[in-house]
C-alpha cells in the first residue's frame, strides 16, 4: 500500500478547490457580461417604439381642443416620460456592469450642480407639498467628472426623497467640506427603511418593503456614478426616523 503525505494530499485538494473558485468565478463573470449585454440591447431597442408613440401624443395634442383628450394624452406623455428615465437608468446599468461607462472629464463647482438639480425637482416636490431645502456650508468645491452623470446622482437621490417625504416636510440636501473631500446628504423625514433591507438597497431591481411604485433602480444607478467619480455613497435610516444618503466625491480646490 503506498501512502500518499499529508501534506500532499492536502496541496492537491486546495489545487483542485482554487480551479473549481476559478472556473466559477469565470463562470459568473461571463453570466454577467451576458445579461449585461442583453439589458442594453433591450434597451436600445425600446427607445424606438417609445420616441414614436411621443411624436404622436405630441402631434395629436396640438390639434386637440377637448380638454378630457388633452388631459389623457398628458398622462399618456408622462407615462412616456417614467419610461424613458427607465431606459436609461437601464443602459447606465448595463454599461457600468460591463465595464463600458465612460465619464467625460471637466471641473466645475458641485455647489452650482445640485442647486441646479434641486431647483428643476422644486416643481415634483411642490406637487406633493413638499420642500427642497439645499444647505451648502463651505466655500469653494471644484469636482472633477462628468457634470451631466453628478447631476443624475442626485436628481436620483432628490427625487427617491420626495417620493417618500410626508406633506408639508422637506428634503434637506447639505453640503458640507471634509479633509479633501466633499460629503453631500440628502436628508427627508419619510417611514424610513427597514434595518434588513439596508444592505440591499443599492442593488438593482431591489425594493425595500415600501408600496410606492418603481422599478428599483435610481438607488443602483447613484451608486454606479457615484464610483465612476473615484466617490463612495452610503445610507442611514430607521422606519419612523426618515433617510439619509451620504454622497463623497473627491474635492479639488482647498475651499473651507
Amino acid at each position: 500500500m503506498i501512502r500518499v503525505p499529508l501534506r500532499r494530499r492536502r496541496a492537491g485538494v486546495d489545487d483542485q478547490l482554487h480551479a473549481s473558485v476559478e472556473e466559477l468565478a469565470t463562470l459568473l463573470a461571463r453570466e454577467e457580461r451576458a445579461r449585461a449585454e442583453f439589458i442594453g440591447k433591450v434597451s436600445h431597442e425600446l427607445r424606438t417604439p417609445l420616441t414614436v408613440i411621443k411624436g404622436y401624443v405630441y402631434t395629436l395634442h396640438r390639434s386637440e381642443c377637448d380638454p378630457d383628450k388633452a388631459a389623457k394624452l398628458d398622462v399618456i406623455d408622462g407615462e412616456c416620460e417614467r419610461l424613458g428615465y427607465l431606459i436609461e437608468d437601464l443602459l447606465e446599468l448595463s454599461r457600468a456592469r460591463a465595464g463600458e461607462l465612460r465619464v467625460n472629464a471637466e471641473v466645475f463647482p458641485l455647489e452650482r450642480c445640485v442647486r441646479e438639480v434641486a431647483e428643476r425637482l422644486e416643481t415634483v416636490a411642490e406637487q406633493g407639498s413638499v420642500r427642497v431645502r439645499v444647505d451648502w456650508g463651505c466655500n469653494g468645491g471644484l469636482v472633477h467628472g462628468d457634470q451631466n452623470r453628478v447631476r443624475q446622482i442626485f436628481a436620483n437621490l432628490i427625487t427617491n426623497g420626495i417620493k417618500y417625504a410626508p406633506p408639508g416636510t422637506d428634503v434637506t440636501v447639505r453640503g458640507r467640506r471634509v479633509d479633501d473631500t466633499l460629503q453631500v446628504a440628502v436628508e427627508d423625514a419619510g417611514r424610513g427603511i427597514p434595518e434588513s433591507d439596508l444592505p440591499f438597497i443599492f442593488d438593482e431591481f431591489f425594493q425595500s418593503r415600501r408600496p410606492e411604485p418603481g422599478a428599483g433602480l435610481g438607488l443602483a444607478v447613484a451608486r454606479e456614478l457615484t464610483e465612476a467619480h473615484g466617490g463612495s455613497i452610503t445610507v442611514t435610516s430607521a422606519v419612523g426616523s426618515g433617510s439619509r444618503f451620504l454622497v463623497t466625491l473627491p474635492c479639488l480646490d482647498a475651499g473651507a
